[in-house]
């Protein structure tokens, strides 16, 4: 916790004959992400045939799966750790089998969805046509004469007709059709007068149509495409029951080997990471200090001790190309997810999810505020009911604590779907500064923690001292000293936290002025602030080399003071999201209030108008579940996405890179398989 998992580089050479066994039990293992070999005495190997063999019978496996729709096992099945031979044996059997009768049902499929789509295209023809009453074979083009089909808008008939009677001496035949803005237009010429025709459907933007293929009635046409259309339907019924048969029978043998192919081609494509001599082979890798002597043993059993172990701390040149691995408690764990959204640490940083782990859900809470609204989200995210259902279970746990938050958070400010309850600490609606004090105390401790734990933490890590004391204590005292002293000239009291303190009020001026005279509180609060500045300058000029540097440095832990309180204010969107929140909740209740004492109360009365209360009284439910679910919704978002901004924006721009890449173990994926032995 605090600091990403302490990583070990390690080499291992091992003799050819008992790679595939090591690289196996590494699979399996899951402790070491491999990495390319570079050492000048060993060789690399391009994958092989055997590689393009197991990804031939992988690639037409899947699709004979997808052709098939068919799903594995719900349980794992035991199998051995069979060798290449067996795995690409068994597998082409499958594939032998299967593979005529899959292609043969994709053949006859796709033929049929031809055959449908032929028939789908001439219904869209049709429905241009349907208002003829006389078999189309009559206005198709002959070598008399020359018809053709379109689309026009209305605003063009006339002017159309107009067009084409003038240039063909009327000596033409227009008829429209359908209703609409856009009208079916059918033309008749004679075929020397095409050319004069052809301009006017051009100059008046008309859609060409193609005539459909039947020479029957459109209405007859029509009713023959759809018995057709029904023939193709219980055709595909037919074909899709074959494949569901197949599936049924196969599909388990299918995933099962499937996912050995998967298994087994990721082992190959490890071998070609590796070095080779004429014996041996060298595998080098990234792994946990915490595995690491259960990877040696594990090497020594495999080999019979006939093996080269060597684990070293990652060299100071490569300790930023090293993986992360965060080691984080159970639920503090879920929270990684918001670290690793921003980016992983890279080993030398500070973990800041613990302290996520803390800040996200209150900040969360006080966004959504309500205890009927975290008990609902609560609920679904424990279930999976509905679309809790959708979240991976660390998000449903992380989501189900900020739930509970907001609970203990509608108890403190009275909000059972909407200020419905007695407030045990305070009513945001009545007392909305009391909130705003919240937020702000809340940013600037964030704040403060950023400099004065996290990025400490980063700093010392890294064994950078200087920067610890003139860089983030520095900041830290500027923080508690300058907003120390703000709050003594705004006159702000803690009495809303029940600490009976008020900041001595003061005007600007003297609050800064570390001459004037002061009370004690203040006098510290200066000196921080004094001692603050002057050790970032200090810093500022002692860290860099370049003058320009030194100066610009100096002149930004001034500018950097000013930018502290842009980011502190920052947090006042907590107090706007809880207030709108419970605001919308009570607006909602007031409605339906209204309407029930103004409508459904008075006909709460044995009168033929009781009916109509009980249905309104139904409505009213309705409305609440829909309307409060809504709000729920909203106050979901908008907490989740400007909390994620607030650690994004002013937590980790104060300290956090995030440019590690997250540790890959060469882990074997199992989901329908599981090793019980070998052979």
């Amino acid at each position: 916790m605090f600091k990403p998992a302490k990583m070990k580089k390690v080499q291992a050479v091992v003799l050819q004959s008992a790679r595939d066994e090591v690289v196996s039990k590494l699979h399996e293992m899951g402790v070491i992400q491999l990495r390319e070999t570079s050492h000048s005495d060993f060789i690399k190997r391009a994958l092989g045939e055997d590689f393009q063999e197991v990804s031939g019978l992988l690639s037409k496996l899947k699709d004979i799966q997808s052709e098939l729709g068919a799903s594995g096992s719900s349980r794992p099945t035991p199998v051995k750790e069979y060798p290449h031979e067996k795995i690409v044996k068994n597998a082409k059997k499958i594939v032998e089998k299967l593979e005529p009768e899959v292609a043969e049902i994709r053949e006859r499929r796709q033929e049929i969805m031809n055959e449908r789509q032929t028939l789908l295209n001439q219904t869209d023809a049709l429905h241009d046509f349907m208002e003829i009453e006389f078999p189309l074979e009559y206005i198709h083009s002959t070598e008399e004469f020359y018809v053709a089909a379109g689309r026009i808008s209305e605003e063009n008939l006339e002017e159309f007709t107009a067009a084409a009677n003038d240039a063909l001496q009327s000596k033409v035949l227009v008829k429209f059709l359908g209703r609409g803005e856009r009208k079916t237009l059918v033309v008749a010429c004679r075929v020397r007068d095409q050319s004069k025709l052809t301009p006017l459907i051009y100059r008046f933007g008309v859609e060409m149509l193609e005539l459909p293929p039947t020479t029957a009635v459109p209405k007859k046409a029509m009713e023959e495409i759809a018995g057709k259309l029904e023939v193709t339907n219980d055709e595909l019924n037919k074909i899709q029951n074959e494949a569901s048969k197949l599936a049924k029978k196969w599909g388990k043998e299918i995933w099962h080997w499937m996912e050995l192919l998967e298994i087994r081609k990721e082992r190959l494509e490890a071998c070609s990471n590796f070095g080779y001599s004429e014996s041996a082979v060298l595998m080098e890798g990234w792994v946990p200090e915490k595995s690491v002597t259960g990877l040696e043993n594990m090497l020594g059993r495999t080999t019979k001790g006939r093996c080269i172990f060597h684990a070293i701390d990652v060299p100071k040149e490569e300790a930023e190309s090293a993986p992360t691995k965060l080691e984080n408690p159970p639920l503090i764990r879920d929270f990684e997810f918001i670290t690793e959204m921003y980016g992983s640490p890279s080993p030398t940083e500070a973990d800041p999810t613990p302290f996520i782990a803390i800040t996200f859900p209150i900040f969360f809470g006080i966004c959504l505020g309500d205890v009927g609204y975290g008990a609902l989200l609560a609920a679904i995210m424990i279930s999976g009911f509905w679309i809790g259902g959708a979240f991976p279970r660390n998000i449903r746990r992380m989501l189900a604590i900020s739930g509970g938050l907001a609970i203990v958070f509608g108890l403190l400010t009275g909000s059972l779907f909407g200020p419905n309850i007695p407030a045990l600490w305070f009513d945001p609606v009545k007392d909305p500064v009391s909130l705003l004090k919240l937020a702000i105390f809340l940013g600037i401790l964030q704040i403060f923690i950023a400099f004065s734990v996290v990025k400490l933490l980063k700093d010392a890590f890294r064994r950078e001292w200087k920067r610890v004391c003139l860089e983030d204590i520095a900041r830290a005292l500027v923080i508690l000293g300058f907003f120390g002293l703000g709050f003594c000239i705004l006159g702000i009291n803690l009495r809303t936290f029940g600490i009976n303190f008020s900041f001595p009020k003061m005007a600007l001026t003297d609050a800064f002025n570390p001459l004037a005279p002061a009370a004690m509180s203040v006098t510290i609060l200066r000196a921080m602030f004094y001692v603050g500045v002057l050790a970032g300058v200090v810093g500022a000029i002692a860290l860099v080399k370049e003058t320009r540097s030194k100066v610009s440095g100096a002149i930004n832990v001034f500018y950097g003071v000013i930018g502290f309180i842009a980011d502190v204010t920052s947090y006042s969107r907590l107090m706007a999201l809880g207030v709108a929140t419970t605001i919308i909740a009570y607006l909602l209740n007031f409605v339906l209030i209204m309407t029930f004492n103004g409508m459904v109360a008075p006909n709460l009365t044995l009168s033929p108008a009781l009916i109509l209360a009980i249905v309104m009284m139904v409505g009213i439910a309705l409305v609440f579940l829909i309307g409060h679910s809504f709000n729920t919704f909203l106050g979901c978002m908008g907490g989740f996405i400007h909390t994620l901004r607030l650690h994004f924006a002013e937590f980790f721009s104060k300290f956090y890179d995030g440019t590690g890449q997250k540790f890959a173990p060469f882990k074997a994926k199992r989901v329908f398989t599981e090793v019980k032995g070998g052979e």
